[in-house]
């Protein structure tokens, strides 16, 4: 049986892993089978480049038609042929007119690599393998910062909507700096003291210091959600210092917690969340497919 993907361009996909999220879930989990079918893609379509070679080229075939082909490919692909993603391009200081003089030293030393090495790769493997491991970096990391990006709106739109609270009249995303705030954050709160600042962080447990800044970012009485965190860290102590609310995702009810935390401060009052799974799913369900988009 093919696994399911969860098309984030899609209100049905972000609408089932908003549903995880709200259970307290690993997001990944749904992610990654449309990330792998990207990936198979992708290694399909260089794989074609390949195949446009004769059966046996070597370096100087391979050299004068992949010069042809970074002709035709302005994009990423321009880079993954001489096996580099973009920000490896820019971090060796390289610009796209020196790709052919770039290329000529690659293939160079893939062809000494495959002489001396007892592996038994051909040229042709082992030029296709460095550009499959270039792109798999580019596209898992340019994936990993749209789909949390995507996740994190969908997630408050959709749970704060949950409690009862109204876009636009009770709650805002995406709030730029102005000459009162000079931090953007991903959401405020209407609040009888003013506004509850708000960040979502989807991030690994090893990245304390992106949570740290969120922590900085909302400031006293601002809410941090965040996926999980590692048992070493020290974020509890630095929220506390700073007087703000922290909500952990995984294996947790956030919404139970943003509720509990929001109760007695909110202009509004707000709605008693779902907690069982059950109940979770059906109430997300219920909700227009407006919330949940890219």
């Amino acid at each position: 049986m093919a696994p399911e993907l969860y098309n984030l361009n899609a209100p049905e996909g972000l609408r089932a892993i908003v549903t995880a999220l709200f259970c307290g879930y690993n997001y990944r989990l749904y992610t990654e089978g449309e990330t792998r079918h990207v990936l198979l893609e992708t290694y399909s379509e260089l794989n074609a480049i390949r195949q446009r070679l004769p059966a046996h080229a070597g370096y100087d075939e391979w050299l004068e038609a992949v010069a042809d082909e970074l002709d035709k490919n302005p994009g990423s692909l321009g880079w993954w042929l001489v096996g580099l993603t973009n920000k490896t391009a820019n971090n060796l200081g390289l610009q796209r007119s020196d790709r052919l003089d770039y290329l000529a030293e690659v293939l160079a030393h893939i062809r000494s690599f495959v002489a001396d090495s007892a592996a038994p790769h051909s040229f042709s493997d082992a030029v296709v393998m460095l550009w499959a491991g270039a792109a798999t970096l580019t596209i898992r990391g340019s994936r990993k910062s749209r789909l949390g990006k995507i996740l994190e709106g969908s997630f408050l739109r959709a749970g704060l909507s949950l409690l009862g609270l109204r876009e636009g009249e009770d709650f805002w995303l995406n709030m730029q700096r102005d000459a009162e705030v000079l931090r953007e954050v991903d959401a405020e709160i209407a609040s009888r003291r003013g506004r509850i600042r708000v960040e979502v962080g989807l991030i690994e447990r090893g990245n304390q210091e992106v949570i740290e800044d969120k922590i900085n970012r909302v400031g006293r009485g601002g809410i941090v959600i965040f996926d999980q965190i590692g048992p070493r860290s020290t974020i509890h102590g630095t929220a506390a210092a700073q007087q703000v609310c922290l909500i952990q995702i995984r294996n947790s009810r956030p919404l139970s917690a943003l509720h509990d935390y929001l109760a007695d401060k909110t202009e509004k009052a707000v709605n008693e969340p779902p907690a069982d799974t059950a109940d979770i799913e059906t109430a997300v369900s219920a909700l227009p497919d407006a919330l949940f988009t890219a």
